[in-house]
């Protein structure tokens, strides 16, 4: 694969209780530990988890990690979640890249590699815990 230039725009933020209004797109999805708030915007805490998938909202939902993440949470903080489409071609390379270089506590693949060609990545919308620009380059 060439080098890259991706851009993602995420959205969010989703608790457990606001699942069924995560768009149901095929793409990557960012896991936070937040705080509720009275006008239904969570304030994003700490990044636990960055994954793809096919369906978004039905991975969150079923994800075999879900104890984990809620293990993560310290007192009156609920799980909180961010969207952004991305095709199938992509998503390994996006999810990747982010892990890469933001290193979830819960994630273990890419941590330290990143098998793909150099990757300039773009992000914008809801961001928090998030650099908006960055490179990555091949580490196998």
């Amino acid at each position: 694969m060439s080098d890259q230039i991706l851009s993602l725009k995420l959205l969010g933020y989703w608790t457990d209780e606001q699942l069924g209004e995560i768009p149901d797109i095929s793409g990557i999805f960012c896991v936070y530990a937040g705080t509720a708030a009275d006008d239904g915007e969570p304030g994003i805490e700490r990044l636990l988890y960055i994954g793809e998938s096919g369906d978004v909202r039905q991975r969150i939902r079923h994800h075999e990690l879900r104890e984990a993440w809620a293990s993560r949470l310290e007192a009156g903080e609920v799980l909180c979640y961010s969207v952004a489409a991305a095709t199938y071609v992509y998503r390994e390379r996006l999810e990747a890249a982010l892990v890469n270089v933001h290193k979830p506590p819960l994630n273990r693949d890419y941590i330290d590699r990143f098998p793909f060609d150099t990757t300039e990545m773009h992000l914008r919308g809801r961001t928090d815990k998030l650099m908006s620009q960055f490179i990555v380059e091949r580490r196998d």
